[in-house]
């Protein structure tokens, strides 16, 4: 009873009268959450993260770096918590997303090895650059674009497991082993889907 009581709550929050619901033929709560959730437009990279079946914790760590959310070094020296924001993976230049993804020369090597795993030859772009050619490019439901997203997934991931493995335990790992580990990853997820198992056959489990 309490339960039935408190959503009624959320029926007056959508702009809905209990007489309204009443009068309905069918319901469906889909149509209280949309009310509630409001008219939002969608995001072109959606298929990124809600269409990817990479493993929950890739496509988390994807989406911050889609929102610009990571801790990256040059973000925390803006806020006064270090002083030194150099990209602890190259030694180079200031870290940034833009720099990690993919123009600091090992997240270049990964995402080129991915690539050309992939039978697609072209050098890496910077980030945003990135996206926008996934959204251009591999933005469709075939076995090979979900490899793609898959890819982006993994890399993404990986790269900023590496970063932090340097910055907190000293440790490091070379490409080839970095680009083996999301390989390795990828057939593992993607094999669960028959349509992917059968393109996956097609590339190398062992690079």
């Amino acid at each position: 009873m309490q339960k039935i009581l408190k959503a009624h709550k959320y029926v007056i929050q959508a702009g809905m009268s209990m007489d309204e619901m009443i009068s309905m033929d069918q319901f469906f709560i889909n149509n209280i959450y949309c009310k509630l959730r409001g008219n939002v437009p969608k995001v072109a990279w959606r298929r990124l993260t809600c269409n990817n079946q990479s493993a929950p914790k890739w496509n988390f760590i994807l989406l911050l770096t889609v929102h610009g959310r990571l801790y990256t070094r040059d973000r925390l020296k803006r806020w006064g918590v270090i002083h030194d924001a150099t990209c602890p993976m190259c030694g180079v230049a200031e870290e940034s997303i833009s720099h990690l993804f993919y123009v600091c020369t090992l997240s270049t090597e990964v995402w080129q090895k991915l690539l050309q795993w992939q039978g697609i030859y072209r050098q890496p772009m910077e980030w945003d650059a990135e996206v926008q050619w996934a959204i251009s490019q591999h933005n469709g439901k075939s076995s090979s674009d979900e490899i793609y997203r898959m890819a982006i997934a993994g890399s993404i991931y990986q790269l900023w497991h590496e970063r932090n493995l340097r910055v907190f335990q000293h440790r490091q790992r070379l490409a080839g082993e970095i680009v083996r580990v999301i390989i390795q990853e990828i057939f593992y997820r993607g094999s669960m889907k028959l349509s992917l198992r059968k393109k996956l056959q097609s590339l190398n489990f062992y690079p």
